[in-house]
């Protein structure tokens, strides 16, 4: 009995202490290996593939021959199975038991503080757990604790068949199928939580590094606001015929990121009396002051905002703001407004192409609408069926009720179901989704859309191409003359109850020439 608690406990001792530790070492080892191969080089997705998969297999042969050495050393091992096994399969249990919950309290996201504690559940592993959570390669925690503890043992298993060990042969089995079964569930396990490290990587690898860079991201509003120096916005070459002094009775506004330098350019021109308080409380050390006319939350600096379509259209729904620059309502706004018993009125201030884009290196030039609508539904799934090659295409959505979704779904699909998002389909801000289609390191693959004033006026994508539509090319002159398929408008959305007087002095005047000239020099067509 005291031979078969020492067994329990050196075991146990080996693969919570003893593992851990060289598993530590092994990391240290590979990191200052892969420093001089400069995997970077490769793409920072290629090389997170190359380092999980070393984690993976490293982890797994270290706990094999730890395991398999154990079994070898140790003189008195217990004849039971259940012994013999169990002690070997708990850390798997309570590694795993803690990896699951952390991706669900984290819903995913290996940022998330609940990793933390999952690393804190075992000391040892606090050193290899801060080394890779520095290096934003905290998806390989999990999956490096797993695989060791798995080759522990495999090790066991393999160290008794050498061996030609006969302890209860039947128990034996019968544990025997059951760590199998453990061990897919683990395989399975570590290939779910790190999916999208696979897929970025492979796909990477497959297509090379991408030559975007770090820019294709939302771009800074701040920047872009009103009345700041070099802001790049539209100017008027003599003062606007409207002037708003009083800062009480200028509208509140609100709207879409890619819209927001047209009604920026409009402030700028138009919003006299907050332009003179800004420049009168500019230096101050405020972070109101640092976020005017974008995201501010003290007055007058919040008499401009930009909350994105989504969220604009529910400021305007609860009286928060006047008017909202955005694209169409979707269904859920129509149906918002409706149970409040209002309407909205859409003003169309210019217009618009929305747009589908692919690598530039994609050798498809033009799509129709039926295969746009056939690639959403999921019945055209490679690109060889439309005239490409043969790579499985990557549609990729945006999030609901955002202005470019419900143009999808509203123009595009009109009615059709499209293919349920999905994370490697998923992007959240309009530049996103271009960082994911060329960012997503130049496949050939990735399909996306977006209005082309925000992708060509904003991101200033070279690495990017827009598709033809039934053979029409998205131009300014295509959208002028309404050839372009989805030619769109931009709408100043306001309530029907709000009889403000200053909104219909302001839209009459964004409708004037001299609004009309901001829209145009902004780069949308007019709508006058």
């Amino acid at each position: 009995m005291k031979s078969n608690k020492k067994y329990l406990g050196t075991s146990l001792a080996t693969q919570m202490i003893i593992l851990p530790f060289l598993l530590t070492i092994g990391m240290i080892i590979v990191s200052s290996i892969t420093d001089g191969l400069r995997l970077y080089e490769l793409g920072s997705d290629a090389r997170k593939l190359i380092l999980l998969s070393i984690a993976f297999f490293g982890s797994l042969i270290i706990g094999i021959i730890v395991g398999y050495i154990f079994v070898k050393l140790s003189k008195h091992k217990p004849n039971s199975a259940k012994e013999r096994y169990l002690i070997a399969i708990v850390p798997i249990l309570y590694a795993l038991v803690f990896a699951v919950l952390a991706l669900a309290f984290s819903r995913g996201n290996f940022n998330s503080g609940w990793w933390g504690v999952y690393a804190l559940k075992n000391p040892m592993l606090l050193i290899i757990g801060l080394g890779l959570s520095l290096s934003g390669l905290h998806f390989i925690i999990p999956v490096a604790e797993l695989m060791g503890y798995m080759g522990f043992l495999i090790g066991i298993i393999l160290s008794e068949w050498t061996a030609k060990t006969a302890a209860d042969s039947s128990l034996s089995r019968n544990f025997k199928a059951v760590l199998v079964l453990l061990c897919i569930f683990v395989l399975a396990f570590s290939g779910i939580t790190t999916r999208k490290v696979i897929d970025d990587g492979t796909t990477e690898l497959l297509y090379g590094k991408s030559t975007v860079g770090s820019d294709l991201t939302e771009f800074d509003l701040i920047d872009k606001a009103p009345f700041k120096e070099n802001n790049g916005l539209a100017k008027l070459d003599k003062p606007a015929n409207l002037q708003f002094e009083e800062l009480d009775s200028m509208p509140r506004l609100d709207g879409a990121t890619a819209a927001y330098p047209v009604y920026a350019s409009f402030v700028e021109a138009v919003y006299k009396g907050l332009g003179e308080y800004y420049l009168a409380n500019r230096n101050k050390n405020d972070k109101d002051v640092s976020t005017a006319f974008v995201a501010s939350e003290k007055f007058p600096l919040d008499l401009v905002k930009c909350s994105k379509t989504g969220t604009a259209y529910e400021r305007l729904i609860a009286g928060q703001t006047d008017i909202i620059f955005v694209a169409e309502p979707s269904k859920a706004h129509l149906e918002a407004i409706k149970a409040k018993g209002d309407e909205f009125v859409l003003t169309p201030i210019g217009s618009e192409a929305f747009v589908f884009f692919t690598n530039s290196k994609n050798p498809v030039e033009d799509l129709t609408i039926k295969q746009i609508q056939d690639i959403y539904t999921g019945k055209i799934t490679r690109w060889k069926e439309v005239g490409g090659q043969w790579n499985r295409i990557l549609p990729y959505q945006r999030p609901e009720n955002s202005g470019s979704q419900t143009v999808m779904q509203n123009k595009v699909m009109t009615g059709i179901t499209m293919l349920e998002q999905t994370k490697e389909t998923y992007a959240g801000g309009m530049g996103e989704i271009i960082s994911e289609v060329a960012g997503y390191k130049n496949a050939k693959n990735a399909i996306g859309y977006s209005f082309m004033y925000y992708s060509t006026q904003m991101i200033k994508n070279n690495q990017i191409k827009y598709l033809s539509i039934d053979g029409i090319k998205p131009t300014p002159e295509t959208v002028r003359n309404k050839t372009y398929p989805f030619t769109v408008p931009v709408y100043a959305v306001s309530l029907k109850s709000n009889q403000k007087e200053n909104i219909s002095r302001f839209l009459s005047w964004v409708l004037s020439e001299e609004g009309q000239s901001l829209v145009e020099k902004t780069g949308y067509v007019r709508a006058k």
